[in-house]
């Protein structure tokens, strides 16, 4: 068992799969999302260069001739710095690409799993007491490591038939090569983020009645699995953390639970547990969606009354009167923008207040949950996506009204598209008290944490990973900002994504369902793939590695001295060559 040097402040620790096979890869791995990660950065810098000369032209210009200049520079920098970390940063706290590029280029130290964050939720489905979310964080996305195209005699292999081999060898890299460009090339179309700095992959652990506990792994890219797998019964959370260790693979984008063995090879890795999150940044999630189960929990009941009610009005009356009001409402829906006349208004009223309930329950669960209390409101467009007035909210962000908790905006748009007032006040004050206890935890964290990251990145960019002061104080500041850009993303994320998959309806989860086809084991085309490679690499480096009797930080400078890493600046690939001791 081999232990991390203790950046973080914790005594508590997870044990992490370590073996060989891993070691080997996550320096190839690495190797490879930073050169794929400069070669981003610097097209993205060809690409605003002119724009940015023009920029400082115009601005030169604005000085010379006015006099009253000040506030007429356009601030176009923050916006061509958004585009920049949309391309190239999985994590959505701003900036964040600032800390991991650093991060990565400590080389051999930023290997591996650095930290884990336990947030412990309430359970959600039948016999589910507690639910228990990992969240591991790395330094970079650990991209495919796929065997990099080198003759057999470059690996030390002289086997007296391998002139036979070649044309096999030839083939096996040719394919490997060919599925890495297409891969590239599906990923630029679908701006999807295969090699970036910085990553966090999640897990979940739950506790069930009479002491059994169940684990939720992650599948590609993170999509949790549907079906519990069963650890067995343990007296108590700790001892389950004791007998299981936490496995992931190079290439695939997620974390699963396993029984640990005397033989497997493992990693401690720094554990910063729900209690001290809680008692070090004041942020109880727990809590909150405790709150929030009992406003789900009324909203559903609030939906079956409405729907009664509305049931029991159309039932009243006379059978004609019935037929022409299904006549009124299939006209309705042929033709939009009509209205039920007025002796159906009550009727009306009870399927608004149910219709509308039906979206805030599932707002409860499809928006971040920053936007539940008062919030900068330029992302609140992603959450009205089932509006049928969606593309009415440009601009919206500007409008004073859209800053309030996300109920309450939808709440006035609804109102405003359906020409109704909502008037359910048990509703509107359990969201009310949402808000509020929401607005204690957020508020809380953006001033005294979130706006001190943003201070601390600052000072990031500004050092070089040159020195041996600079490597300390990047240490230090990773300590101090991964655990809040950690707490961030949970602010920033919806349940239904971060926590609680299953609160949504299983038709509207695509992307898991193809995350599951292509880790079948009968696909050879998805994770079975991914694991031959890897399998492949390992050996020839392997071969190599025994051959030449390196270790790993022999073998680490020998990978970064290869030319074949082209897009590595020259000052970065000395440092990580040079500090690889």
């Amino acid at each position: 068992m081999r232990s991390l040097r203790p950046i973080f402040e914790t005594d508590k620790q997870v044990k992490v799969s370590h073996d060989f096979k891993r070691q080997i890869l996550e320096v190839l791995s690495l190797a490879r999302v930073i050169n794929n990660y400069y070669y981003k950065k610097k097209k993205v810098q060809e690409q605003i260069r002119p724009q940015i000369l023009r920029q400082f032209r115009e601005e030169l210009s604005t000085i010379k001739q006015n006099q009253d200049w000040l506030f007429a520079i356009p601030s176009v920098l923050e916006k061509i710095s958004e585009d920049f970390i949309s391309k190239n940063d999985s994590f959505r706290f701003p900036d964040s690409i600032i800390l991991f590029e650093v991060w990565m280029n400590l080389g051999i130290t930023s290997l591996y799993p650095q930290v884990a964050l336990h947030f412990k939720f309430p359970g959600f489905l039948k016999g589910e007491q507690t639910r228990h979310i990992f969240q591991f964080i790395f330094s970079t996305s650990r991209g495919l490591a796929f065997p990099i195209q080198f003759s057999p005699e470059f690996y030390l292999y002289s086997p007296k038939f391998l002139k036979y081999l070649n044309p096999l060898f030839k083939w096996i890299y040719k394919i490997c090569h060919v599925l890495n460009i297409a891969i590239f090339k599906l990923e630029k179309h679908f701006h999807s983020k295969r090699h970036h700095p910085g990553e966090f992959e999640s897990v979940i652990i739950s506790k069930y009645n009479n002491n059994i506990y169940k684990v939720v792994n992650t599948l590609f890219h993170g999509y949790f699995t549907d079906a519990p797998k069963t650890l067995g019964q343990y007296p108590s959370f700790q001892e389950v953390l004791e007998d299981t260790m936490f496995c992931y693979r190079i290439g695939d984008h997620a974390i699963e639970v396993k029984k640990d063995k005397p033989h497997y090879q493992t990693l401690d890795v720094p554990l910063i547990n729900h209690d001290l999150i809680k008692k070090r940044y004041e942020v109880d999630f727990y809590g909150y969606i405790k709150n929030l189960m009992a406003v789900n929990k009324l909203l559903t009941k609030k939906i079956q009354y409405y729907r009664k009610k509305r049931k029991e009005l159309i039932n009243d009356l006379p059978f004609f009167d019935q037929i022409k009001f299904w006549l009124q409402i299939s006209k309705k829906l042929s033709l939009p923008g009509q209205h039920l006349p007025p002796k159906y208004a009550e009727i009306e009223k009870y399927h608004k207040h149910k219709h509308l309930i039906e979206k805030l329950r599932k707002l409860l669960w499809l928006t971040p949950l920053f936007t539940h209390t008062v919030h900068d409101a330029s992302r609140v467009k992603e959450s009205f996506k089932f509006s049928k007035k969606a593309e009415q909210l440009e601009g919206y962000e500007y409008d004073i009204e859209s800053s309030k908790p996300i109920f309450f905006t939808y709440i006035s748009t609804y109102e405003k598209e359906e020409e109704f007032e909502f008037s359910d006040s048990e509703v509107l004050a359990a969201l009310e008290d949402l808000r509020d206890t929401m607005a204690k935890m957020w508020l809380y964290f953006k001033e005294r944490h979130f706006k001190y990251a943003l201070k601390k990145l600052n000072d990031v960019a500004r050092l070089s990973t040159e020195g041996k002061e600079n490597k300390a104080q990047i240490e230090t500041d990773i300590k101090k900002l991964i655990p809040i850009i950690a707490i961030y993303e949970v602010f920033n994320r919806p349940l239904s994504e971060s926590v609680y998959p299953e609160s949504i309806p299983q038709t509207k989860r695509f992307k898991a369902y193809l995350a599951k086809f292509l880790t079948s084991r009968y696909n050879i085309l998805g994770l079975n793939l991914i694991k031959f490679f890897n399998k492949l690499a390992y050996r020839n480096w392997a071969h190599l590695i025994t051959q030449k009797e390196m270790n790993l930080h022999q073998f680490f400078r020998f990978i970064f001295s290869l030319d074949i890493w082209k897009h590595i600046p020259g000052n970065v690939k000395e440092y990580l060559i040079e500090n690889s001791v």
